[in-house]
């Protein structure tokens, strides 16, 4: 019996040993994966040749994701997005065929400046500023279902005038060793405030609701950047998920008050927020 302990004991002392040896030769990432001192000189020297950037990884297991510098820290950039979109009925005559008498026409048109400071390479937060304008007019619609259903309306128009402060933040994946093309995901914290106003009819019938509206958005908009020249880049994002809380308090014509509160949540690709802009690197 003592002799099986001391051959356990023995055995013990020699694995940690072994692995005080292995330790002074290697180095340790996270919990059981080992590293050649090395191959970690090599990787380092790889990156600050080539303006790799060795993503952090998550987890127990190094899988070697790399990005190129696309924006080098302690850069400031700047620039404006804007998009707008305009329909009209004349030009979807084939797409409405189904309806009778219908005219309608839609324009929006937002304007974004922003500013941004890079903390490291290729992550920016910063700043944005924001309008937006929007025009809604429905001048007649018609729908026939049969002879005896008739569905129709006319003489409506929405207005809308936002202001927008916002905070982001961006992070960019540098997709080439020439630092020309890159895709980025930007979060905003966007608080919105203006005026909107709807109304119908005419003559006695007339009647208008004005509304104040103020909102908190968060949204996330991914997108791709192609620097054209060494300092400016052109860049198209889209907005794919957002959260929003609308607080509105509305009056009408007739003397009439009241407000409402709403929130809610869009996964999806909003077409209305679409955004083409320049940005220019300092």
């Amino acid at each position: 019996m003592s002799r099986l302990i001391y051959i356990c004991v023995m055995v013990v002392l020699a694995g940690v040993q072994t692995l005080s040896a292995q330790q002074r030769d290697t180095v340790i990432i996270r919990d059981t994966i080992y590293l050649d001192k090395a191959e970690l000189e090599r990787k380092k020297d790889v990156v600050e040749n080539t303006n790799l950037i060795h993503i952090k990884p998550i987890g127990r297991f190094d899988r070697g994701i790399v990005s190129y510098r696309f924006i080098p820290k302690k850069k400031w950039i700047g620039g404006l997005t804007f998009s707008y979109v305009n329909f009209d009925s004349d030009d979807s005559r084939l797409l409405f065929s189904m309806l009778k008498d219908f005219d309608c026409n839609f324009k929006m048109f937002s304007v974004k400046p922003f500013v941004g400071y890079a903390v490291k390479d290729n992550v920016v937060v910063g700043m944005k500023l924001g309008y937006n304008h929007t025009i809604a007019d429905l001048g007649n619609i018609s729908l026939n279902i049969d002879e005896e259903s008739d569905f129709s309306l006319s003489n409506m128009r929405y207005a809308e005038d936002l202001y927008s402060f916002g905070l982001f933040h961006r992070s960019y994946v540098g997709l080439d060793r020439g630092k020309l093309f890159g895709l980025f995901n930007e979060t905003t914290l966007t608080y919105l405030n203006g005026t909107s106003s709807f109304a119908r009819g005419e003559g006695a019938e007339y009647k208008r609701t004005d509304t104040t509206i103020n909102e908190l958005h968060l949204g996330i908009n991914p997108g791709i950047s192609v620097f054209i020249t060494q300092n400016v880049c052109a860049e198209l994002s889209f907005g794919v998920v957002g959260f929003k809380y609308r607080l509105e308090k509305q009056s009408n014509n007739l003397g009439e008050t009241g407000k409402r509160r709403s929130s809610g949540a869009d996964f999806k690709i909003n077409l209305f927020n679409i955004n083409i802009g320049l940005t220019f690197c300092m």
